[in-house]
């Protein structure tokens, strides 16, 4: 297996905090004759100069990280094996994630994988589910299984599936709407109030070159799985990716990342923002997503995966790491691993897939227990 170990890795980062003030981010720069472009804000000059393992803009982000934080890499290959989905799995202690797309990302004989990594040891291994999950992204945790979705693979569609964590049983769970093939799954959460699945499903795949030309725009949907019945539940986005619910499930947060096409390119007039929306429930027990509103925008590259800790705190995975806001939508902090794609809880543990390398840090507050 390409790069793989098992063996324990624990390098320790320095635990280093840099505090920027909010002021600070105002700050007038005189553009001289030799300055050709104004790319980098203040606010990372400061920390990469420092190598900051924490970056502080609100004294709120010591609620979170306490005072003496440390920042510790337990994992790291020479390929993108740490990429999303993010699931912590509590009988087994362990946490499943998948990979990039990996082998020829020119065409449709790309693939990714499913690996797990225990949280005690931090031992790294492979999952082969017994059902092929075709270009496997985003995931949660419910009903003690990993639920994954997958973006499919040529003419094969994206879709929804279980996986047993122990046995790798997998099964399909939805595959379409209405007889449409999805675009490529990316995200997906399960409400804790009903079972029901809320997914997003941006065109990447097609733009990715590993399938074909989308049935279906770039939309976010909810399925309810007593009932079979599946909706569009919010549409103007350019590309949704990461979807999450506040810990009382009155807020969805969804993320755009239409900054980022599927071949690399960015585009500053598109879309790297987290939008909120409310969660309104009716007495017959319809369920709308209302009120849309900006709730936070990334300063560095896009906003991926999203989890949420007990408090309603905000962590949003970006280009220069994890992005901590307060319910308000405050930047409180940053946690300085160059890069996330997504993260993921294991109580009060934080592990950061920064796709060659897993980070942890051990927080105060746990993340919203998922089913």
């Amino acid at each position: 297996m390409r790069g793989f170990s098992s063996f324990l890795i624990s390098l320790a980062v320095t635990a280093s905090a840099v505090v920027v003030h909010a002021k600070s981010n105002s700050k007038v720069i005189e553009i001289g004759p030799d300055y050709n472009v104004l790319s980098e804000p203040f606010s990372r000059e400061v920390a990469e100069s420092g190598e900051a393992a924490f970056i502080v803009y609100n004294k709120g982000f010591y609620d979170i990280i306490g005072t003496n934080a440390t920042l510790t890499l337990v994992a790291e290959k020479d390929f993108a094996f740490a990429h999303e989905a993010g699931i912590y799995v509590p009988k087994t202690n362990e946490i499943m994630f998948t990979s990039n797309r990996l082998g020829d990302t020119s065409g449709t004989e790309q693939y990714a994988d499913v690996y797990k990594m225990s949280v005690e040891t931090f031992e790294v291994s492979k999952v082969t589910p017994s059902v092929d999950i075709h270009l496997p992204n985003g995931g949660t945790f419910y009903n003690g299984k990993a639920i994954i979705v997958g973006q499919g693979k040529g003419s094969i569609g994206a879709a929804i599936y279980s996986m047993d964590p122990e046995t790798y049983e997998t099964k399909i769970l939805l595959n379409n709407f209405f007889g449409l093939k999805f675009n490529s799954l990316n995200d997906v959460a399960v409400s804790r109030k009903d079972g029901s699945f809320w997914f997003t499903d941006p065109s990447y795949g097609f733009e990715q070159k590993f399938r074909e030309q989308p049935q279906l725009g770039d939309f976010v949907y909810r399925w309810d799985p007593k009932t079979g019945d599946v909706r569009l539940v919010a549409d103007g986005f350019v590309k949704p990716n990461g979807f999450q619910f506040s810990p009382d499930e009155k807020i969805a947060y969804i993320s755009d990342t239409g900054f980022t096409t599927g071949v690399g390119q960015t585009d500053v007039k598109r879309p790297h923002t987290v939008y909120s929306y409310d969660v309104s429930r009716k007495v017959d027990g319809s369920v709308f997503l209302t009120n849309r509103r900006v709730f936070a925008m990334s300063d560095t590259g896009i906003p991926d995966g999203i989890k949420l800790d007990v408090r309603g705190n905000v962590y949003v995975g970006s280009g220069d790491g994890v992005n901590v806001y307060s319910p308000q939508g405050t930047l409180l902090g940053k946690i300085n691993t160059v890069r996330c794609a997504n993260l993921v809880f294991a109580k009060n543990d934080l592990f950061i897939l920064s796709e060659t390398e897993i980070y942890h840090t051990k927080l105060n507050f746990q993340g919203v227990q998922l089913n």
